[in-house]
């Protein structure tokens, strides 16, 4: 059976008809989760789980074991099902790489497996992963659960809203997701606290502001936009708020590049005739077309030589935080004061 997406894996659950094998991964741990869960609760009643659900930790468990527990049959309940969280698929031993394509060309009838990746990334271009997702597409399913677009997540928010008697509208689902990210289970606890705060009616920016966490990129940003502002203390102070997060200097930094790189890229577009948001179609900016916009305002005061001279800023703070033994807190706070002096369009 090739891969299936949410929607077909949504259908099977629904009708009950069920695969014997289901390898569920991807970026969008949440919806993992939430799949992973739900597959079991569907097989497996809850009063037969100690006889008939085994669960077993993929990075250490004893291949032979779950050989063992495939072959048996249910008691009193239609499946037996058999959990690996976390295999490495990318990274097994031949040895276990066999046993592994024994055991799932093979399957019982009453029997589910279900791998899940839920703290684990699959590198899908790896070759050995490759051979492994062709032999679980051949016996089973395979799910690749990615990000949801902004029309998903804003379909989401739109019914949770609407459940808790509130109303969230289109641009402040692009406001929430620029400030905490489109990962869905940082989404879904931000979301819980804002309709909390809200309680009932339309909510704002302001409602957002007031409990949702920003993340180290919206930090960034705010960051990026204190220094196109010259506004040195707010600079400094957004440097101090991502030191509080306990972020290592090299992810700060790293945090502050993509705004420049991403005012470079709209400058160049728009000086070639072009939208801004073109260059999400060239640099994968999906669910962040945003970011292309808010970069065309800022970058609207630069020129291309000026972001270039940006760049060339951050490319040797970026050096010297791997290969030197100064602070780093010492060389990002240099770099804010760098990256004034450009955009002041004085001598660095």
């Amino acid at each position: 059976m090739p891969e299936v997406n949410e929607q077909e894996l949504k259908k099977q659950i629904k009708a009950g008809e069920f695969a014997n094998l289901y390898l569920l991964y991807g970026d969008e741990k949440y919806l993992v989760k939430h799949y992973t869960d739900l597959i079991v609760k569907k097989t497996v009643p809850d009063d037969f789980k100690a006889f008939n659900l085994h669960i077993y930790d993929g990075k250490d468990s004893d291949i032979d074991d779950i050989a063992n527990a495939t072959e048996g049959l249910p008691m009193m309940g239609e499946y037996v099902c058999i959990l690996i969280k976390d295999l490495p698929i990318d990274n097994l031993n031949a040895e276990t790489s066999k046993k592994i394509s024994q055991i799932i060309s093979d399957i019982s009838p009453t029997t589910i497996i279900i791998v899940s990746l839920l703290n684990i990334d699959l590198k899908t271009k790896n070759d050995s992963s490759k051979k492994m997702l062709a032999q679980f597409a051949a016996n089973g399913c395979t799910v690749n659960f990615s990000h949801p677009t902004i029309s998903q997540i804003t379909k989401l928010i739109d019914k949770k809203a609407k459940q808790n008697g509130c109303e969230f509208l289109q641009n402040e689902v692009n406001y929430l997701v620029s400030l905490v990210g489109d990962d869905m289970t940082t989404l879904q606890n931000e979301l819980d606290k804002i309709l909390s705060y809200k309680k009932e009616g339309r909510v704002t920016k302001e409602d957002i502001d007031a409990v949702a966490v920003r993340n180290v990129q919206a930090k960034a940003f705010d960051l990026a936009k204190a220094l196109t502002a010259g506004n040195c203390d707010r600079a400094m102070s957004l440097l101090d708020s991502l030191f509080a997060m306990r972020e290592e200097p090299i992810n700060i930094l790293g945090a502050i590049i993509t705004p420049y790189i991403d005012m470079y890229r709209a400058k160049v577009y728009l000086a070639g005739s072009m939208r801004a948001e073109d260059a999400a179609k060239d640099f994968n900016y999906r669910n962040k077309e945003f970011r292309l916009t808010n970069a065309a305002r800022l970058s609207s005061k630069y020129s291309v030589t000026q972001l270039r001279l940006f760049l060339d800023v951050l490319s040797d703070a970026d050096r010297l935080l791997k290969s030197s033994t100064v602070d780093g807190r010492l060389i990002l706070e240099q770099t804010i004061t760098k990256l004034l002096l450009v955009s002041n369009n004085e001598k660095v």
